[in-house]
């Protein structure tokens, strides 16, 4: 992994150090970065605190996308880095899908333990980030949570996907995601929709739900 403060810097007028840098890591290696890259560039409509920095811990070619390997690199990128002090309120914050073929649950307990000892703050929505992009439409009820949470493939696309394609008029593309036109407008309902499911990280293990929007709110002036 690498430290990329692209999307985080403070113009050159800037004469005070942000109070708080949040370092994200992603599981996925473009819809989430492009996401995130849109709150902070629209952070003023948005309310964003202006002395919150963004930090990406972006993939390498060879950066493994499982979540506790992820954490792994990432956590061994920051303690090599002489400018994360979370003593002082930077956040590490990992932003992971709870997929239940690929994120077994020894290794979401162990995330949890982590959290508990205050190393990362981890963010999950179950069943995958496509569900808290969804959320920016609808509040999902008028489907099957079940359904949701089983999220079966069918080809190239799994049935989030599918749904939120449909809410997009009919195109979604992981590695082109239209923040501006798409979401930058539907943020707070989808904060709101999110709390009509658990938010709790514990309880994400095993129920539909996302845990995103208490990171941006967390982020919130």
């Amino acid at each position: 992994m690498r430290i990329d403060r692209e999307y985080g810097k403070r113009s050159e007028e800037d004469s005070l150090e942000p109070k708080i840098k949040y370092f994200i890591a992603c599981e996925g290696r473009k819809t989430e970065y492009l996401y995130f890259s849109g709150i902070n560039k629209n952070r003023v409509p948005l309310k964003i605190n202006s002395l919150i920095e963004f930090v990406f811990l972006r993939h390498e070619k060879d950066t493994s996308n499982n979540p506790l390997s992820l954490y792994k690199e990432a956590r061994k990128e920051l303690d090599n880095y002489d400018n994360y002090f979370p003593d002082t309120g930077d956040q590490f914050c990992l932003i992971v899908d709870r997929d239940k073929h690929s994120f077994s649950e020894n290794q979401y307990d162990s995330l949890l333990e982590l959290e508990r000892q205050e190393k990362v703050k981890l963010y999950v929505t179950n069943p995958c980030f496509e569900f808290w992009l969804l959320l920016h439409f609808k509040d999902c009820k008028e489907y099957d949570s079940q359904k949701l949470l089983e999220n079966a493939r069918t080809g190239n696309r799994t049935y989030v996907e599918s749904v939120l394609k449909e809410c997009l008029g009919g195109s979604y593309s992981k590695t082109r995601l239209k923040f501006d036109d798409n979401y930058k407008d539907k943020v707070h309902t989808a904060i709101n929709n999110s709390k009509k499911y658990t938010t709790e990280v514990n309880e994400l293990k095993n129920s539909l739900g996302t845990n995103v929007g208490v990171l941006i709110e967390s982020m919130t002036e």
